[in-house]
């Protein structure tokens, strides 16, 4: 009889472990944050000398986050030696760029599965084994999904992904044939194709960024610092 009492001790344990392992698994792995940033393109840029080291810099945000980044890298172009100036005539490059989405996803949620079913059915065989009782069984089974489920109700998997676009134009001394194409949407059924030409004193570049910051229950106001540090020294390492 004592051994049946350590048995079920011990069943009851693997019970806990097992009904949470999901959530206490990602609170272990990620419990610190987590951020990667990615560019999609390389841009090379020619060397300049010194007195045409000009930036003109332009940051938008249509995220509908709050996305600070703007004087980070018109202070880390300067320490760089580049010099920030107001009027785009007078550069030799422009750094435009558009924080165009800031999202919030819960990576546990694409796991249609939680561990609660697990719970279940572990309290469900353990109350069978111990008591032989359908009852208890059924009992001690809703017992396990609920302990389940309350550990993963503590535990969110999550993560912020921030993408920005990012041109940018370099002068140079030759004349530059630039060919615009927009398609363009009337209603449901008309479609638009508008074709653009024209000339340019400067090559133009685009590149995208993608930023990535994880951690359990993070928060946006966590991430932001990181996320924002990351992307401008993306920016800024172009040059």
């Amino acid at each position: 009889m004592k051994n049946k009492k350590w048995i079920f001790v011990l069943l009851t344990t693997l019970l806990l472990v097992f009904s949470g392992c999901g959530a206490l698994n990602t609170a272990v792995k990620k419990r610190n944050l987590d951020v990667q940033t990615k560019m999609s393109e390389t841009i090379w840029l020619n060397p300049v000398s010194e007195n045409q080291k000009t930036v003109f810099v332009q940051i938008k945000n249509t995220s509908g986050k709050v996305v600070n980044v703007e004087e980070a890298i018109k202070r880390t172009l300067s320490q760089k030696g580049y010099y920030i100036v107001q009027d785009p005539n007078q550069a030799s490059y422009w750094l435009q760029a558009n924080v165009l989405k800031l999202d919030k996803v819960d990576l546990r949620e694409s796991d249609p599965f939680g561990s609660g079913i697990l719970g279940a059915g572990v309290g469900a065989s353990l109350g069978a084994y111990n008591t032989g009782s359908v009852n208890t069984a059924i009992g001690l089974g809703l017992a396990g999904a609920l302990i389940a489920g309350t550990v993963d109700a503590l535990v969110s998997d999550i993560a912020y992904t921030m993408v920005t676009d990012i041109m940018i134009s370099e002068k140079t001394n030759s004349k530059v044939a630039v060919t615009t194409n927009n398609n363009l949407t009337q209603g449901t059924r008309g479609r638009t194709k508008v074709t653009t030409t024209s000339e340019s004193t400067r090559n133009q570049y685009q590149t995208r960024v993608v930023s990535v910051a994880n951690q359990v229950n993070l928060k946006f106001e966590e991430a932001q610092p990181t996320l924002e540090a990351q992307l401008q020294q993306v920016i800024a390492g172009i040059f």
